[in-house]
């Protein structure tokens, strides 16, 4: 009955995951565009490895960003400038000079003002403006444009310089006072028309063909083993827009969405079994899992909302978010995987799918790489500039095998790459929102529960001294232990420092906290002892629920003594009543069992050093036989058998065990005495 349960849970667990990869593999697939993918990859600057390639359409070859922009600056910079003028205007200006001076100036002097205004009028003065022309301008007169050269008009200063040299040849009175009036009243009368400029300048952009020739269905794009150079790359560039780009039957939609789906549901499994044969408890426990799946649906989604938006923003998307997030909660390999399929997932929809899964990968490797022993949150300023500096030295090499001069090297790419880099810092928030989202521990959180200063554990350090004490040793050896084997040596530090506070409840039963000759488990019998004894882990399960500490540090607390007996009230009790019938139950803890390497490594660490504290003699005999008959015991009584240690492991913990408890007892030599003082 046992073994078909387990077969029918297995079955079930199977199916839960084989259903969660459909749900996962239908939404991205949803979310990301459906079209042809044009099956080659290239690059400027590569060889063709393919077979001669023949156009299978007539299709036109796009310019080149480079080339639109550099017709657009030439565009610019040659611009029609646009001016208004009129006879009204200019009678306007005349009127305005009579009306004011008509009464302060003699008939002379004001003819003499009125003709010199005419007559600069007639000639043209420009308002100055900041445009950029190439030396000639567009009068519009009563809705006629006529096309003139600049020097044809007067500036303001060149007006200004013709009113004195008109007046120091002429015979008139008052010219200081006809100087100053003429200066100041006569202005442009040639008026800028920013409007009218702007609107052809963008119409003559807007004109510009993003085409410059058309390649015939049937003619030869490029030959096996060719080059790739400028005008190539843009051939092939214009084919594959062109077949991406291209409407695409129901039938055909279909049979594309059905090939993702298959490439991402195969992406995902492949991602569930490797989980299950190196970190089968990740894969065991489904918080875990959707976790894991809630971070590449994520990641997936904001890729599609860039795509949608632009697909040249792609590496704005900090991806590398995810390998730091999966690092956070669970080891290296697994991040370092999932990153590895994410990417692949994603690739299927990007352009030059190739060049972006090369620099997500050197990016996310450095991302791992540089956060592996990291337990400072100060540290992902280093990470950002090293992904930074990833992203940038990626794009330099490219560019250096397309054979770009490094002076043509896209400013708007650095700025993505920074940008991207800069929200890698998101990556700390996004990690607490996910703690509560699916209830599980990161370093970051485990890094405070390892602070010995924290309530509960001053509490235990006030009320149970020696066991605090005993604690502290206990997380010392299990996390250089696990360092040794894998595994998160926060979540060992912090669960063998708070495996025993249920001893605060009653500290005087246990001897690492009797400081007098009084031994309460004199007055009470063997039975009762072993209660007390057992009940620690109980109260200790109920501490940490009442200080609200994480189900994987209460864990510890649950599993450090498995379901093995408190040995030495069971062989007093059989010592002391051999005819009387025992029951076991009373001395034996109700477990569970270690599920895991941790709370495995903190099982043997708290058994042999405890035990450790009994021995007289601490030789390096007394030691070695001291952990192997422990470990052998608990080995033997079955205790392991839930938890994925193997041998190999057990070899390890036992030799570093040895060394340590050696260290840690290590016999002084004797001083000389002198016996002449």
């Amino acid at each position: 009955m046992k073994y078909s349960n387990s077969k029918i849970n297995k079955a079930l667990l199977i199916t839960r995951r084989s259903l969660q990869v459909i749900v996962m593999a239908i939404i991205i697939v949803a979310v990301f565009p459906t079209k042809s993918n044009f099956k080659y990859e290239f690059s400027k600057g590569q060889f063709w490895k393919h077979e001669n390639l023949i156009s299978p359409i007539d299709f036109a070859i796009e310019k080149s960003e480079s080339e639109i922009n550099q017709e657009k600056k030439q565009i610019e910079t040659n611009k029609k400038l646009f001016y208004r003028s009129s006879k009204e205007r200019n009678e306007e200006l005349i009127k305005k000079i009579q009306d004011k001076y008509s009464d302060k100036l003699d008939k002379n002097s004001l003819d003499y003002v009125l003709n010199m205004a005419n007559k600069l009028y007639s000639i043209g003065i420009l308002q100055e403006h900041f445009g950029k022309g190439d030396g000639t301008i567009i009068v519009i007169d009563n809705n006629i444009a006529q096309e003139y050269d600049i020097s044809d008009f007067l500036s303001q200063k060149q007006a200004n310089e013709q009113i004195q040299l008109f007046l120091d040849k002429s015979n008139i009175r008052n010219k200081s006072e006809i100087s100053r009036i003429l200066t100041e009243e006569i202005s442009a009368n040639i008026i800028f028309d920013s409007k009218m400029t702007e609107q052809v300048l963008q119409s003559q952009l807007q004109d510009i063909s993003p085409n410059k020739g058309l390649v015939s269905k049937g003619e030869l794009i490029i030959s096996k083993g060719e080059q790739i150079d400028d005008y190539k790359y843009q051939m092939l560039s214009s084919l594959k827009s062109v077949y991406e780009g291209k409407t695409i039957s129901k039938a055909k939609r279909y049979s594309i969405m059905l090939g993702q789906f298959l490439l991402v549901s195969i992406a995902l499994m492949t991602m569930l079994l490797f989980i299950n044969h190196s970190r089968r408890e990740i894969f065991l426990d489904n918080r875990k899992i959707l976790l894991i799946f809630f971070v590449i649906l994520f990641m997936s989604l904001v890729m599609a909302l860039i795509i949608h938006i632009n697909p040249k923003y792609i590496y704005i998307v900090p991806l590398c978010i995810t390998p730091i997030v999966i690092r956070t909660f669970f080891d290296t390999k697994t991040a370092l995987y999932v990153f590895l399929v994410s990417i692949i997932i994603i690739g299927f929809s990007v352009p030059n799918s190739f060049e972006f899964v090369f620099y997500q990968l050197i990016a996310g490797m450095m991302t791992i790489v540089s956060i592996e022993h990291s337990n400072k949150r100060s540290n992902f300023l280093l990470t950002s500039l090293l992904i930074f500096i990833s992203y940038a030295l990626i794009y330099i090499a490219t560019a250096l095998i397309q054979n770009v001069e490094l002076n043509q090297l896209e400013i708007n790419r650095f700025l993505m790459f920074a940008l991207n880099a800069i929200m890698i810092l998101f990556a700390i928030p996004f990690v607490l929102v996910l703690e509560k989202m699916f209830g599980l521990l990161s370093d970051f959180s485990l890094i405070e529960y390892t602070n010995t200063n924290s309530k509960i554990l001053r509490e235990l350090s006030v009320k149970a001294p020696g066991t605090f004490q005993h604690c502290v040793q206990v997380a010392n050896i299990a996390e250089d232990l696990i360092h040794e084997i894998g595994g998160n040596a926060l979540l060992v530090r912090a669960g063998a420092l708070h495996h025993d506070i249920g001893k605060i409840n009653t500290p005087i039963f246990f001897i690492e906290n009797q400081n007098t000759n009084f031994n309460p488990h004199s007055e009470i019998s063997y039975e009762e002892s072993a209660q007390v004894i057992i009940s620690h882990v109980t109260f200790g399960v109920a501490i940490a629920h009442k200080y609200k500490l994480p189900e994987s540090i209460v864990d510890f607390i649950r599993t450090h003594h498995g379901t093995s007996k408190t040995k030495y009230f069971y062989n007093k009790q059989l010592e002391t009543f051999p005819d009387m019938p025992i029951d076991e139950t009373a001395f034996t803890y109700n477990g569970p069992r270690p599920f895991s390497r941790e709370t495995a490594v903190v099982m043997m660490v708290d058994s042999v050093e405890a035990a450790s504290r009994s021995l007289k003699n601490h030789s390096e005999q007394a030691i070695s036989d001291l952990v192997d008959n422990i470990i052998d015991g608990q080995i033997k009584d079955d205790q392991f058998s839930n938890s994925n240690i193997t041998f190999r492991d057990v070899d390890k913990i036992k030799t570093i065990l040895k060394r340590k408890l050696q260290s840690i007892y290590h016999v002084r030599i004797e001083y000389p005495v002198n016996k002449n003082k």
